[in-house]
C-alpha cells in the first residue's frame, strides 16, 4: 500500500483530490495514491471514521455552517469570496496534504480548481520558479490560453497557438501523449 504517512494525511490527499475533482472515481483515487487497489481507499475512509466515499465527498464539497463561512466582500457590486484550493507540488509524486492557497473567487465554492507552485525557471520570464498557478480542470482550451499539462514526472505549461498546445520556450508542439491538466486561470508571484 502507499507511503507510511501518519492516517490523517491519506485523509488529507483523499480530500485535496476531491476538491480539484469532484467526480473523482475512487479507482482514481487509488491510482493517484499509488495504492495497490481501491480496497486501501475504503481502509482510510474507514479507519478515519468515515462512511464511504459518498458521505466523505459531502463533507469535504458539503455546505460550509454560517459560522465558518469563507471571508467575503464587493468588487464593483459583485460578491466575491477568499476561498482556499489544495496546492499540489510541481512533481506530481511527491505529495505534502493538507497545503492550501487562498484565492479570490467569484463563488464561495469553486469546484475544479487547485493552486500548482512552479518549480522551475524553464519557461521564464513567462513563470518562474515559486510562482503559483491557479488552474481550473476542464476541456476547453482557448486560442492564446495558458494550459497545464503533465507527464508523470512532472508538471508542464504550454500555450495554445493555432489550436496545438505548443512549448512557450520552442514553439515546437507538446507531445499529445501529455495528459491535458487544465486550464491556467491566474498566476501569483511572490519575490522573497
Amino acid at each position: 500500500m502507499g507511503r507510511n504517512l501518519p492516517d490523517s494525511n491519506y485523509l488529507d490527499q483523499i480530500a485535496a483530490l476531491i476538491k480539484q475533482d469532484p467526480t473523482i472515481t475512487v479507482r482514481q483515487i487509488a491510482s493517484e495514491l499509488k495504492f495497490a487497489d481501491s480496497k486501501s481507499v475504503y481502509y482510510w475512509l474507514d479507519k478515519g471514521n468515515v462512511g464511504g466515499i459518498n458521505e466523505f465527498k459531502r463533507q469535504v464539497l458539503g455546505h460550509t455552517p454560517p459560522e465558518s463561512a469563507p471571508l467575503s466582500f464587493k468588487i464593483e457590486g459583485t460578491p466575491h469570496y477568499v476561498v482556499d484550493l489544495p496546492l499540489c507540488e510541481w512533481y506530481p509524486r511527491e505529495k505534502n496534504p493538507g497545503k492550501e492557497w487562498f484565492y479570490i473567487h467569484s463563488h464561495p465554492k469553486p469546484r475544479g480548481l487547485f493552486a500548482v507552485r512552479v518549480d522551475t525557471n524553464r519557461y521564464s520570464p513567462w513563470f518562474i520558479q515559486n510562482d503559483v498557478l491557479i488552474v481550473s480542470k476542464g476541456n476547453a482550451y482557448p486560442e492564446g490560453a495558458w494550459a497545464l499539462l503533465k507527464t508523470e514526472d512532472e508538471f508542464v505549461i504550454g500555450k495554445v497557438i493555432n489550436r496545438q498546445i505548443v512549448d512557450p520556450v520552442t514553439f515546437k508542439a507538446h507531445s499529445p501523449a501529455l495528459t491535458r491538466v487544465g486550464l491556467i486561470l491566474n498566476q501569483q508571484r511572490h519575490f522573497s
